[in-house]
């Protein structure tokens, strides 16, 4: 599979540190000191999740997974991963489709990391029918009709190509698969969610008739209220970029198998780098998190994902304040017939909001969730919630230790009502 390149990297990179895992060796700990004597030590213990890939994760846990190769009109080949409930012999089935959208330079695995508290197996034990997707150069979806990895024509593509061509070409293989008038409910994270945005914006009729509902965890509009201090390159995305192409480095700096080459050995080497790791990472989530230490060797092996330096640069744009297409400067009235991008005007969105936001978080903070709200139309303001947690970041949503208990329970709960309603 396009995933076993990448998994293989985590494995040889922390083979002296973890040991094999092959007869399920203890691999985390609930302490950064737990992890010096691991492999004898009774505190520590065996998690699949750090091991591997997305399908073989579903798997082992013990349930069903149907794997989707998606073709999208410009030749990209996308994988989905599905959770299938829609037998009649489980009395909780809702025959309801719910697609999983993960964040920037993630996978869908980011939804299965928290074994049986994972978002993707409570929806399921829910009787949710849960699809799970991964756009374009990630782990999961390298493959093209013509071209590969290695040709630089294939990372030129940002966040109007996902969320105009990659989720409509998901969303029709769903609705293929599902009963007639089906309805998607869609919960994004992070990038995900304003891929959504784009998506409802642009075609708000069509998406009104397919989509049941938003949910957006760590809603990613305009960001100009970023605390975060990685906001400080933002103005200098297409300087970087340019000069990443002129380098012909693209392919290095966005595909997982080179990214987890530059980070997981590093990061995994000892005790010690896995909490500066971590420490570096959460001055973009934010530095007050309920991720526990038993969750990095997990959060590694799923992360970075990959993606395009394009997707970067144009999510760079988000935190200049503009929710918009792709910025080509002196080549927009090329690509648009105008001086600046057209602006997704999300006042035309028609499907029913909810938004879920943490008061800590420091990438998608809660001024920006605010913001969003009120340039959505009322008509489509489900509702929202808030986390007022002390210590609740950012990636706490698909990796925090208290998600299942402060979000994903009563999400679910929310969801019932909608889908009764």
């Amino acid at each position: 599979m396009v995933v076993s390149k990448p998994a293989s990297v985590l494995m040889i990179a922390s083979w002296l540190f973890f040991g094999s895992a092959s007869g399920q060796e203890n691999n985390v700990c609930p302490t950064f000191k737990d992890y010096y004597t691991m492999k004898n030590n009774s505190n520590c213990w065996y998690d699949l999740a750090a091991e591997f890939s997305a399908p073989e994760i579903i798997r082992r846990m013990g349930y069903p997974v149907l794997t989707y190769k998606v073709l999208t009109p410009d030749g990209y080949i996308l994988t989905m991963f599905r959770i299938p409930n829609n037998h009649s012999s489980n009395p909780n089935a809702k025959y309801h489709p719910i697609y999983l959208q993960h964040g920037l330079v993630a996978t869908c695995a980011t939804f299965l990391g928290k074994g049986r508290d994972s978002l993707a197996f409570l929806l399921s034990d829910a009787g949710y029918d849960v699809w799970l997707g991964n756009y374009r150069g990630n782990a999961y979806s390298e493959e093209h009709v013509n071209l590969t990895v290695y040709d630089q024509e294939y990372w030129n593509h940002g966040m109007d190509e996902v969320a105009l061509v990659d989720l409509p070409s998901n969303f029709q293989t769903i609705l293929k698969h599902t009963a007639p008038g089906s309805k998607i409910i869609f919960i994004g994270h992070s990038l995900g969610t304003a891929v959504s945005l784009m998506y409802s914006a642009e075609y708000p009729e069509f998406s009104n008739r397919i989509l049941k509902m938003l949910v957006l965890l760590c809603p990613a509009y305009t960001l100009s209220n970023m605390i975060s201090p990685y906001r400080a390159p933002a103005p200098m995305g297409d300087f970087v970029l340019d000069t990443i192409r002129r380098l012909r480095l693209e392919r290095i700096v966005s595909q997982a198998q080179e990214l987890r080459r530059l980070v997981v050995p590093p990061c995994m080497e000892s005790p010690e780098m896995m909490q500066n790791c971590m420490q570096m990472y959460n001055l973009f989530y934010g530095p007050k998190t309920d991720l526990g230490p038993e969750s990095i060797p997990v959060y590694f092996n799923q992360l970075p994902g990959g993606t395009s330096i394009k997707i970067l640069n144009h999510a760079a744009d988000l935190v200049l304040g503009n929710f918009r297409k792709y910025n080509y400067k002196s080549l927009n009235y090329k690509a648009y017939g105008r001086k600046t991008p057209p602006v997704y005007d999300i006042s035309k969105i028609k499907v029913p909001v909810y938004l879920v936001y943490s008061a800590q978080d420091w990438a998608t903070p809660e001024a920006d969730a605010l913001n969003l709200w009120r340039n959505l139309p009322k008509s489509s303001r489900y509702g929202m919630m808030k986390i007022n947690r002390n210590t609740f970041n950012h990636i706490d949503m698909v990796f925090g230790r208290h998600a299942r208990q402060w979000v994903y329970d009563p999400l679910i709960r929310v969801l019932n009502k909608a889908i009764s309603n």
